[in-house]
């Protein structure tokens, strides 16, 4: 198999897998509520810019279906991502009492 239907598989699986994710979360989401519901609430947002990281590839880089603009924000939405991560963490560890 060509390597560029392999990147373009693992892309759209990612993409797949965040959607699952996200529903995922939005039903515990609706079980917890309350800070842990915050945490994860910042973390779908975490998804979901990751997920939007592997659309702009495959639309600017893999497929090329749109001429790419001047900046590659692919990075910075997977920069974003990580930080919604960070946030969400810092959130459930607000939860525990020591």
């Amino acid at each position: 198999m060509n390597t560029f239907y392999i990147t373009l598989s693992i892309d759209i699986l990612g993409i797949a897998v965040g959607i699952i994710s996200i529903a995922t979360i939005i039903s515990v989401k609706k079980q917890m509520g309350g800070a842990i519901g915050k945490g994860l609430g910042l973390f779908i947002w975490g998804v979901m810019f990751m997920m939007l990281a592997f659309l702009w590839t495959i639309i600017f880089t893999r497929l090329k279906l749109l001429m790419p603009p001047a900046v590659d924000i692919h990075h910075a939405l997977m920069t974003i991502g990580m930080i919604l991560f960070v946030v969400s963490a810092k959130k459930f560890s607000k939860t525990v009492n020591l």
